[in-house]
């Protein structure tokens, strides 16, 4: 029985430690909003944080003359880190959102840059996918 909870504590620790070390240090900065569609107004995205079930298509709508580039960085819950304004997505999460999503949010929780023309960097909105 002793060998038995050794055995356990040495396999649950670097499991705890995987599931508590996230690096994603997105700050949600309002509530989240069930959508499909970002509409971009001004440099800013609304809704600030996106939640898209996995499977659904997320389309980002430009609403005022500037051009902007969507780019996740490191980690994509889309099929490329580069998104281009006006066409849809499936958000597909990654394999850490879709293996430990269920157990820790954050995980799915995808930040992005935001540029408008170019040179210009927006507030950072983000991506929650529901797994």
């Amino acid at each position: 029985m002793r060998a038995f909870r050794i055995c356990c504590g040495v396999l649950c620790v670097p499991l705890l430690g995987i599931l508590g070390c996230n690096n994603n240090a997105y700050t949600k900065k309002g509530p989240e909003t069930q959508t499909n569609t970002v509409t971009i107004t001004n440099c800013t995205a609304s809704p600030d944080t996106a939640q898209v079930h996995r499977g659904d298509d997320l389309t980002w709508s430009i609403g005022d003359a500037h051009s902007y580039s969507i780019t996740f960085k490191g980690r994509t819950p889309f099929s490329s880190a580069t998104v281009p304004p006006g066409q849809s997505q499936k958000a597909k999460g990654e394999f850490w959102c879709n293996t430990f999503g269920g157990i820790h949010g954050d995980y799915c929780v995808y930040p992005y840059d935001l540029v408008q023309d170019g040179s210009k960097n927006c507030p950072d909105p983000g991506v929650h996918i529901v797994p």
